[in-house]
């Protein structure tokens, strides 16, 4: 089985914090969640969405440990992504603080655009790391 061209090419954009690379490559009802989002994102709130992320981390850069079909309109792409909290980040303040984090997303995709992406991380992990959790240890230097 081979990988969707279009799922290569939303991996990289997301890997260059292109907001409209990651956007563009949904299909008009696409839909994107995942554990931050409260439900499926599609349209100009997943557009939103990816820009908001990388407003909060301008510097983030996210490195892929795999990519893998799954069936023939299935993929799984596992990433490590790494940034520092420079900007807003979902209502609160920037932090200041650094941000590792693994996750993967699931990938579906027909006709040349995806339909749908459910990305899977720990919510708490980025909490943690950001100092947005009570009595939360920040990360061990490394």
């Amino acid at each position: 089985m081979e990988i969707p061209q279009v799922v290569r090419d939303y991996a990289e954009a997301f890997a260059r914090a292109d907001v409209d690379g990651c956007a563009g490559a949904f299909a008009a009802d696409g839909t994107y969640s995942d554990p931050g989002t409260g439900g499926p994102l599609a349209g100009q709130p997943l557009r939103d969405h990816f820009a908001a992320f990388f407003g909060g981390f301008p510097d983030a850069t996210c490195e892929t440990v795999s990519l893998d079909p799954v069936t023939e309109h299935l993929s799984v792409w596992r990433w490590l992504l790494h940034g520092t909290n420079t900007g807003s980040y979902r209502g609160a303040p920037a932090t200041g603080r650094s941000l590792t984090l693994p996750g993967c997303e699931f990938l579906e995709a027909r006709g040349g655009k995806l339909h749908r992406v459910e990305g899977y991380f720990d919510r708490l992990t980025i909490l943690a790391q950001l100092g947005l959790v009570p009595g939360a240890a920040a990360p061990a230097a490394g």
